[in-house]
């Protein structure tokens, strides 16, 4: 067993910095809502709203992942 002690200190840095960007990411807001701030704009949204939306999109990435199942067409025969 190989264990290469500064990829995991390098990887614990890039973690710690990502867990305190996520934190000034995610804050408490009015209860029961969830903004959505863009560059231009703030977008408020009931928290049902928001829950159904995460669905959605969780619904749609696993739906996309799905192998399509296409039936054959009948090929012509040639003869004619």
């Amino acid at each position: 067993m190989e264990i290469d002690l500064e990829r995991i200190q390098r990887a614990l840095v890039h973690f710690g910095t990502a867990m305190e960007e996520a934190q000034r990411i995610v804050r408490r807001g009015p209860q029961g809502a969830v903004r959505i701030h863009t560059q231009d704009r703030v977008i408020e949204l009931p928290l049902v709203w928001a829950a159904a939306g995460l669905a959605a999109f969780a619904i749609a990435t696993a739906l996309t992942s799905l192998p399509v199942r296409r039936e054959r067409e009948e090929e012509p025969l040639g003869i004619g």
